[in-house]
């Protein structure tokens, strides 16, 4: 499920104003789904997951609150787990990212798209540290543009297992902030694979209980 973000700036809720998909449509991660508008800008929403649209939530010209969904997507991870591990989508990462951390459940939170042309942005202050436990919806870093300056909460619930960049550094769009230990894994003694005890259980479909299917809640803007 993709939802909306908190946006900062003390802002409660956008109006939808322009949907770039529908449902049926598939999607890529990065690709624009819609464009919303608040009382101090407009921008465009990217979607984290890559798939197929199965739900849109809202209709044009609807007001949408913070932590709203914004649209399912469903990712085939639970079908097919062992094609998705290319891309660090929200449940299939577990396998791509076993190597690098002990866990069958690590997500990436990536920079979405801040719209209006801004490629990258200064990262001004951090709310989390490595080994730290965040909550969807937690703050987790300040950034800033030449237009806006906004705090990103985070879309998982888990514990930080890797913080991607420092206080000053430059981040481009679509580049990884965190790496959230999500605890999906519940089950490391029946898996096979190589990676340590907990990793092992990431191929065993760790998005059983959503069956795929991904909400898309507003990304930061």
């Amino acid at each position: 499920q993709f939802k909306l973000a908190d946006i900062g700036e003390g802002i409660a809720e956008v109006q939808l104003t322009e949907w770039f998909v529908k449902e049926g449509d598939m999607v890529k991660e990065m690709d624009n789904v819609c464009a919303v508008e608040s009382d101090k800008a407009s921008v465009e929403l990217t979607s984290p997951y890559t798939g197929k649209v199965v739900k849109v939530h809202h209709k044009v010209q609807d007001t949408v609150k913070v932590g709203s969904v914004l649209i399912d997507v469903e990712t085939g991870d639970s079908s097919a787990p062992t094609s998705s591990p290319p891309k660090p989508q929200p449940t299939p990462a577990a396998a791509p990212s076993a190597p690098s951390a002990p866990s069958g459940g690590v997500q990436q939170f990536k920079l979405a798209d801040i719209g209006e042309g801004i490629a990258e942005v200064q990262l001004t202050e951090w709310f989390v540290k490595e080994g730290d436990m965040v909550k969807e919806m937690d703050n987790v870093c300040a950034v800033e543009s030449d237009k806006a300056s906004v705090e990103l909460t985070s879309p998982y619930t888990g514990k930080v297992v890797k913080v991607h960049h420092k206080v000053q550094d430059t981040v481009k769009v679509g580049s990884v902030l965190i790496d959230v230990e999500t605890g999906d894994s519940s089950a490391p003694t029946s898996s096979p694979p190589k990676p340590q005890p907990t990793p092992a259980a990431a191929p065993s479909a760790p998005s059983a209980p959503s069956g795929g299917v991904q909400q898309f809640k507003l990304a930061d803007i």
